[in-house]
């Protein structure tokens, strides 16, 4: 009975690998990427077969336990694999003037109506391209008139994975954060358009910056671009 949890997560990791080649890659590209798999192997055997049999006396309960796991292992590292999530955001633009129509006065019948909003100004743009992995689309550099910047995804296409982040990095093509990479959120989607603020104080506008998207858990880059 205890073996149905193996062989689930043996299923699971083949899938995954006949699926995404890319990811089997990512195990053996980075010190961290093993560890981390080296890390739930070794805690996946010490459960099975040190743990458990000391603690819990019934089979049942002790397979009960071990298929909760490995559940918990394939939703976490397996299923975002193989699935795709697209968010589509639109443009952020800024109104040009707060509040609702005035009220129209005893001159002037008709109230009068705030001007369109002020779109933000596009001022780089660079093609996606993957690290080890698949990847389209356009990263787009955006100011908008109170001086503020953000970052555009716009119609991109990347690998579905686990756990990945969005960081403007100074520098070209850079494949990592580094110490100096500037975090911006987690991302989103996979696919789509989005957008993501980037922090006060961080000028993407002087020098050259790359949009990277990382894998934290496994430290490893996913796709980058560098606006001009």
């Amino acid at each position: 009975m205890e073996l149905l949890p193996v062989a689930l997560l043996a299923v699971a990791f083949a899938a995954k690998a006949i699926a995404n080649p890319n990811a089997v890659r990512d195990v053996f590209s980075g010190t961290q990427a093993f560890l981390v798999t080296l890390g739930i192997a070794a805690g996946w055997l010490v459960l099975w077969l040190v743990v458990l049999p000391r603690l819990v006396a019934n089979t049942w309960m002790r397979a009960g336990i071990l298929l909760a796991v490995a559940l918990a292992l394939v939703f976490a590292l397996v299923l975002p694999t193989f699935v795709d999530t697209k968010v589509v955001e639109a443009l952020p633009r800024a109104p040009s003037s707060a509040g609702r129509p005035t009220a129209p006065d005893a001159e002037d019948p008709q109230p009068a109506v705030d001007p369109a909003p002020i779109e933000p100004v596009a001022f780089a743009t660079g093609a996606f391209g993957g690290l080890e992995h698949d990847a389209r689309g356009n990263a787009v550099l955006y100011e908008r008139p109170d001086g503020s910047f953000f970052v555009g995804l716009e119609a991109f296409d990347i690998e579905p994975g686990p756990d990945y982040h969005v960081y403007v990095v100074p520098g070209a093509d850079r494949g990592e954060p580094g110490d100096n990479g500037v975090y911006l959120d987690a991302l989103r989607g996979n696919q789509g358009t989005q957008y993501y603020d980037v922090p006060i104080g961080t000028d993407v506008r002087a020098g050259t910056w790359t949009v990277l998207v990382w894998c934290r858990a496994f430290a490893v880059g996913i796709a980058n671009a560098t606006p001009v």
